[in-house]
């Protein structure tokens, strides 16, 4: 791994971690609106867990390792319960996909302690 690939890295598993961490409180908001009400947000929140598949990408195709297709995995789990109407479900999945990228950025950050940059 090269400085600027570290660095990357770093900043795309921070990114994910962050929009992971939003998706699980978005969860966890669903489950307390009305039933009328958790129609319409779990099709937005399906939408917006979609949208973290181009930064999947992005992550993998800057430095592709496993755990950008663990959280792929995750996620595609986690779809299914949103899409399902069962968004507290995705929970589990979506915690296991947070510490896919935290291992992305702790990675990145011990590389670039050895390095002396951090």
């Amino acid at each position: 791994m090269t400085e600027k690939e570290a660095i990357l890295n770093f900043m795309m598993g921070e990114r994910m971690k962050a929009s992971l961490i939003t998706g699980t409180q978005l969860a966890m908001v669903i489950e307390g609106l009305s039933e009328h009400e958790q129609g319409g947000a779990s099709k937005v929140f399906s939408t917006f867990l979609r949208s973290l598949y181009r930064d999947i990408g992005l992550g993998h195709k800057i430095s592709p390792q496993e755990e950008w297709a663990h959280i792929r995995e995750e996620l595609d789990s986690g779809l299914v319960m949103v899409d399902s109407r069962v968004s507290h479900g995705a929970v589990d999945n979506l915690s296991r996909a947070i510490s896919h990228a935290t291992t992305i950025s702790n990675r990145a950050m011990t590389f670039l302690k050895e390095k002396g940059l951090l």
